[in-house]
């Protein structure tokens, strides 16, 4: 199907973008070369099949996600018990 080289540098490329535009050009690796599958893209390139679904869905329906990366993290002690302080000091 690819060879060893092209799968490289197909890798190696999406190493090097980030959000949409590497979901973008997973798609557009995924529509070209493995006939729009993102499972032949997970089996044959080692890249998550939901990334290469996303970028296949933004792709076709135009629309693209926003990622969420402020939502990520350890939260604070005050958010999750806002009645530490008060029990802390009682």
């Amino acid at each position: 199907m690819l060879d060893a080289p092209i799968k490289e540098t197909f890798r190696d490329a999406a190493k090097k973008l980030t959000g949409p535009h590497k979901r973008a050009f997973m798609a557009k690796v995924a529509e070209d070369y493995l006939d729009g599958s993102a499972r032949k893209a997970e089996r044959h390139l080692g890249w998550r099949r939901t990334s290469v679904q996303l970028g296949l869905d933004e792709r076709r329906t135009g629309i693209r996600c926003v990622d969420n990366y402020q939502a990520r993290g350890r939260q604070l002690s005050e958010t999750k018990l806002p009645h530490l302080a008060t029990d802390i000091r009682i």
